[in-house]
């Protein structure tokens, strides 16, 4: 009988403990670099059986270009394509703004202490975050401000009015730095998707993409037998060089194809994950 009660108890923590993971994660994808502005969009994915209530965040990123002077800090106030189920209501809007020459701070700010929007499971765009291009190449590296050295003006999230801990109730994927990108001073002549990089990959890849004028895209991601398994871009953008990352991390090693759709271009391209 006490051997019963134990395990009773033992999977009551268990479970307790689940509730306690990971409510949300954050990265950086769909780079472009168009008309002397490198652009990211802020991903927020909620793991499944998780919800995240939007409370108030601040969401810092921590710049070092090389050259050191190849980016600067571009705020904006409001954010380009916020997410709308935030950016109302309840809810200020969304906005980044340099907290010093070199971190930059996105900022989700409420009105109200209570009725906070809920992500369910899936991935959402917040809104882009976006530098300006110093010179002509540059290497961006912009990691998320939430490690030591760092020991001030760090990353907060809360999930309703409760501040999460990282990286135990939310974590971060910092961006791959795939080379250099130009400040491009003539917008592409045609619609192009280019293979992934790296190929093979475990678990992340960069896939490039060009825009020659402004369309509706979708970028998703289909596995060996044609189910889609995640969409990396479904959006209208403007003529520019873009870039999307794909991470296998929660998919098994095999064959993967990114099909792009922009106006009446379509292209596939075959990637493989060895892990």
């Amino acid at each position: 009988m006490k051997k019963i009660i134990i395990l009773v108890l033992l999977l009551i923590v268990m479970g307790n403990i689940s509730s306690a993971q990971v409510k949300v994660g954050f990265s950086l994808g769909n780079r472009s670099i168009a008309a002397g502005i490198l652009s990211y969009d802020l991903i927020a994915t909620v793991p499944a059986g998780q919800t995240w209530s939007v409370g108030a965040a601040t969401i810092r990123l921590n710049i070092s270009p090389n050259p050191l002077t190849g980016l600067t800090i571009h705020p904006d106030n409001p954010v380009i394509n916020p997410n709308p189920n935030i950016n109302s209501g309840i809810y200020q809007p969304l906005k980044t703004l340099a907290a010093s020459a070199t971190i930059m701070s996105f900022n989700i700010l409420t009105f109200n202490t209570s009725g906070f929007y809920r992500f369910t499971p899936g991935t959402y765009t917040l809104g882009k975050v976006r530098f300006n291009v110093v010179g002509s190449f540059v290497t961006d590296s912009i990691k998320f401000r939430v490690n030591p050295p760092f020991t001030t003006a760090l990353t907060t999230v809360n999930d309703s009015t409760v501040a999460l801990v990282y990286p135990t109730t939310f974590n971060i994927t910092n961006p791959v730095v795939t080379g250099t990108g130009n400040n491009l001073s003539e917008l592409p002549k045609e619609f192009k998707l280019y293979e992934n990089y790296p190929n093979p990959f475990n678990p992340t890849t960069s896939i490039k993409y060009d825009v020659a004028s402004n369309a509706f895209v979708r970028l998703t991601v289909y596995d060996v037998t044609g189910k889609e398994v995640e969409t990396l871009v479904n959006d209208n953008l403007q003529a520019g060089r873009y870039e999307a990352s794909f991470n296998g991390g929660s998919y098994s090693s095999g064959i993967y194809f990114a099909k792009i759709e922009a106006g009446s271009y379509k292209h596939i391209i075959k990637m493989v994950m060895v892990k």
